[in-house]
C-alpha cells in the first residue's frame, strides 16, 4: 500500500509539471504574439518604412497650414531628428517662369 502512494503521487506531481508547465508555455506564446504585434503598430517602425514625424512645439503636425504657422519645424526620420529653428526658410522658384536653360553649344 505505501509504494502505491507513492506512485500516484509521483504520477499526480508529473501531471501537475506537465499542466503547469504547458500553461507557462501557452502564455509565454502570446506574450511574444502581443509583444511582436506592439513593435509592428509602433511610429518607429513607419519611420524605418521612409516616412517622417514632423512637430511643432512638440505637437505632431498633421497640415500644410499648421507647419507654416509654426515658427520652427522638427522632424524625426529613422535616423534622427532635424529641426529647422534658426534657419531661414528656403525660397521657392517663381513657377510662373522657366527656368532658365544653357545652350548646347
Amino acid at each position: 500500500i505505501f509504494e502505491t502512494g507513492r506512485e500516484a503521487l509521483a504520477r499526480l506531481d508529473a501531471r501537475l509539471r506537465a499542466t503547469l508547465g504547458a500553461g507557462f508555455e501557452r502564455r509565454r506564446a502570446r506574450l511574444e504574439a502581443l509583444e511582436r504585434m506592439r513593435a509592428g503598430l509602433s511610429y518607429r517602425e513607419t519611420l524605418r518604412r521612409g516616412f517622417a514625424v514632423v512637430r511643432a512645439g512638440g505637437q505632431v503636425v498633421t497640415s500644410r497650414a499648421a507647419a507654416e504657422q509654426a515658427g520652427a519645424l522638427e522632424i524625426e526620420f529613422r535616423d534622427g531628428r532635424l529641426s529647422t529653428a534658426g534657419r531661414p526658410p528656403r525660397r521657392s522658384r517663381k513657377t510662373d517662369e522657366p527656368p532658365e536653360q544653357g545652350t548646347l553649344l
